[in-house]
Order: C-alpha cells, then structure tokens, then sequence
C-alpha cells in the first residue's frame, strides 16, 4: 500500500473517530437523553412494573396491552432500550469528563510565577502601590501576610525585584469530575442491582421459620406487635425476627418501617401484617350432653397441636387444623379457603378416647351445634371463639449494587463541596525598585464566585497597604 493511501485511510478513520467523539460530547445529546429517561420514568411510574401478561390486558385492554408488553414499558428497568439509553448517558459523561479534564489539570499545576506588570494589570482584579523599603524585607511580609490567608506560596528574585506566586482551592476545579465519576458509579450500580439483585416479599407466621428468598439462611418471627398512640391511632408496626444461619441463632433485631434488618447483603422490611387464614393460636371449646344440650363444666382452651385432656372424661382434643373462610368443593370433595377474610372460620379436631382416636371433625364457629363431633358418645364439642395467629410480611431486597451506589452518592456529595464551596484562587506579586520607592503591583482571579473573591483581593490589598501607611 502506497504512502498517499495510507495517509488518506488514516485521515478517514481520525474523522470518523472525531465524528464519534463529538457525538457522545454533544450537549445536544445530554439533552435527548435526560428528556427521554424523564418521559420513561413517569411511563414507568404509572404502569406497575413486572406484572404477568393478563394483568395488562385486564388493565388497559389487549391492543393497549400489546405495545406495553411488545415495547417492554411492563418491566422497563430491565428493557434493552432503557440500558442504551444509561449506556448513552454514561458514554457521555465519561467523554465530556475526559474533553475537559486535560486543560484543567494544567491550569491546576501551573505554577506561573514572575508574572511582569503588564500582565497583572490586565487581570480582573488588580492593584499597584509604592511603598518605602527593602525589597527582600518586602517580599516576606507580602508572602507572609498570604499565608496567613491559607494561600501556598512561591516566590524567586531577579535583579531588580522579587515576584510571588500565591495558590489555594485546586481541588475545588475537580469538583464536576468528581461528580461525574459518581454519576457513573451510580449507574453502575443501579445496573448491578437490576441484573444481580432481587426484590421479593415473604410472609411469616410468629413462631414460625421461613428459607429467606434466593439465600442460605432462615428467618424466624418471634413475635409481632403493634404500638399505639393513647389517642388509640396506630403508632408502629414492629416484628422481633431471628436469623437462623448453619442452624444458630445469629441475629436477633426488632424492625419497623424505615428500620430493617440486614444480613447478608439482604435486606428485610416491614411491609404489612394480618391474621394467618390457616392457623391459630388456640381455640376456645365447652363440652355438651348430647341429649339435654347442657354445657358440662367451664369452657376451655386448647393450643395448636397440642393435645388437651378434657375434665372430667377420658377424651382428649388435638387442634390440628383452621381454615378462615370454610369452602367445600362438592365436585373434587375439597376443602378450601374461599378468602383470606375470617368470614366463616372452622377449626378441625381430632378427638381421642383414651389412646383410641375415635373422631375427626371440623367444628363451626358460625354454626356450632350443626355437626356432631363425638359419635357413639354422649357427649359433642362447641366451637365458641379463638385467638389469632398474626403473620408479618416483609419486602425482602438484595442489591449487590447497593454499596456501590452509595461509594456513588459520597462521591456526589464531595464533588458537590468542591465545586460549590471550594475556589480555585490565585494571586501573582511583582515587587520592583522604582523612581519613588518600591513599585507593589498584585493581580489575581478566581474560577467562580468572583464577586466574593474581589471583596477579599481588595481586604487584602488594604491590609498591606496599612502596614506600609499608604496613603496617610
């Protein structure tokens, strides 16, 4: 290939790359990004994501349905369009961070001193007076009285006079290219989490000990409570949980909304609450004389799973069952819970005579006397009332993403604080021998806030002025 040729291939491929450069650089691009990612977020806000495909078409009716799902609006954060578009935004941060970062960085080492007069008279602000005096001796107050000011310093002689360089709030240039890396780190993670993490919910009954989602250990619920105001309005929600890892109690925390409990990167909300359908605490029972209908003895209680001897008699009940809604399909010949409402509970008992289990029934707190519990017996069992079993639920969340996504947040934070609150300052001094005495011309700029820094270059000046009497 030919010298002319490979030139001409090398200046096609700089412009395409130039042409690819200032896209991701564009302002232009930022723009349609963030429009787009703010239309999407509100679609997403408003369209309940990760829902199955019959409840869209229930929702808006399958025409509307089929774009929601065809586009992927029905699980956006996961959707290939949505990680271009933070693909998009990253290309573009990183692109801009590294344009700027160059010229930055060597207005950040310069270290420009022997600045001569006319240069300092140019800047924004700027100051000259003759004062009386040595020049060496004038230069160590001048840079002493900047380092009172946190100013560093650097400063040399020539033949004729001495120059200073003064410094401070480099850092403060940085303060975009900090918050960009955290933008990125933020985007990052949030990817992460999205692929990588899960979000789940499980419910628990108390006592009970349930496989936590995705992990390797157990959750227990040893108790849940609810707190009041003495108005009687409810005040908090609380569930006492136990980690149970390798079959040892590791943990034990009492969690409520806005405080979960958090082990192995997974983390346990408190979500809701209710009474369990299909357990009990125990049940409240009287034995009856079948003929006569009369109550025998007090009314007692008996515990879930285990069993009660009754007074009096050589019976005893196990309550082995509870159903919140009793429903009976005739067809299949099963029982069921027709809700999760307590509209018609039943408990099922086994009752046993001596060793001997003789019956196994299901008893009606709504219909107590319909059913005969014992048979061959004189006696039946009445249903009276029972103690709920509260069940807990929980939000369970793993975001492996989450740690970097809070570095990601610091990171934000510090780079908001240099860039808004530390000044890149700097102050040139040139100290010459003239006609009257020595010539004391000072100039200095500042990146931002340049009204604050005029204030404090003229408090400088006059303070230095002060100490020679200029003027008086």
């Amino acid at each position: 290939m030919k010298k002319n040729e490979i030139e001409s291939n090398q200046t096609i491929i700089d412009k395409a790359g130039n042409k690819i450069w200032n896209f991701f650089s564009s302002l232009k691009l930022i723009i349609t990004v963030f429009l787009t990612l703010a239309v999407v977020s509100i679609i997403g806000t408003v369209i309940e994501q990760g829902k199955p495909p019959d409840f869209y078409t229930k929702e808006y009716g399958e025409k509307i349905a089929h774009y929601v799902l065809s586009i992927g609006f029905h699980d956006m954060y996961h959707s290939w369009w949505f990680l271009i578009l933070l693909a998009l935004l990253a290309a573009n941060i990183i692109v801009c961070t590294i344009d700027r970062f160059p010229q930055k960085w060597e207005t950040a080492i310069e270290k420009k001193y022997g600045a001569e007069p006319r240069f300092i008279k140019n800047l924004a602000n700027s100051a000259h007076f003759t004062v009386s005096g040595d020049v060496h001796d004038i230069k160590i107050k001048v840079a002493e009285r900047l380092k009172k000011k946190r100013y560093k310093i650097i400063n040399a002689d020539a033949a004729d006079g001495a120059s200073i360089y003064a410094w401070k709030g480099v850092i403060g240039r940085f303060g975009s290219d900090v918050t960009h890396v955290s933008l990125i780190l933020i985007l990052v993670g949030a990817i992460i989490g999205n692929f990588w993490g899960f979000r789940g919910y499980v419910s628990i009954n108390e006592n009970d000990a349930v496989n936590a989602p995705q992990a390797d250990f157990k959750v227990r619920l040893d108790r849940f409570w609810i707190d009041y105001y003495n108005t009687g309005e409810v005040k908090q929600y609380n569930s006492l949980l136990t980690v149970i890892d390798n079959n040892k109690e590791i943990l034990t925390k009492q969690i409520y909304v806005n405080e979960p409990l958090i082990y192995k990167g997974t983390w346990f909300y408190q979500s809701n609450y209710g009474v369990a359908y299909d357990r009990i605490r125990e049940a409240q029972l009287i034995l009856k004389n079948k003929k006569e209908n009369k109550q025998i003895g007090e009314p007692f209680k008996v515990k879930w799973y285990e069993p009660f001897k009754i007074p009096g008699t050589n019976l005893t009940v196990n309550l082995v069952g509870f159903i919140s809604d009793f429903g009976f399909d005739e067809k299949t010949k099963q029982i069921y819970a027709r809700s999760l409402e307590h509209n018609n509970p039943a408990i099922a008992v086994v009752i046993y005579d001596g060793d001997k289990p003789i019956s196994d029934s299901w008893l009606f707190l709504n219909y107590p006397d319909v059913f005969a519990t014992i048979p061959n017996s004189d006696y039946n069992l009445t249903f009276m009332g029972y103690s709920g079993l509260y069940y807990t639920g929980l939000s369970v969340n793993n975001d492996p993403g989450t740690n970097i996504v809070w570095i990601g947040s610091i990171l934000m934070t510090v780079g908001f604080i240099f860039a808004f609150m530390i000044f890149h300052k700097r102050i040139w001094v040139n100290i010459k021998r003239g006609e009257n005495g020595v010539d004391i011309y000072m100039g200095g700029m500042i990146n931002k806030n340049k009204i604050l820094f005029e204030r404090e270059f003229s408090e400088l000046v006059e303070s230095l002025k002060a100490k020679w009497e200029v003027g008086k």
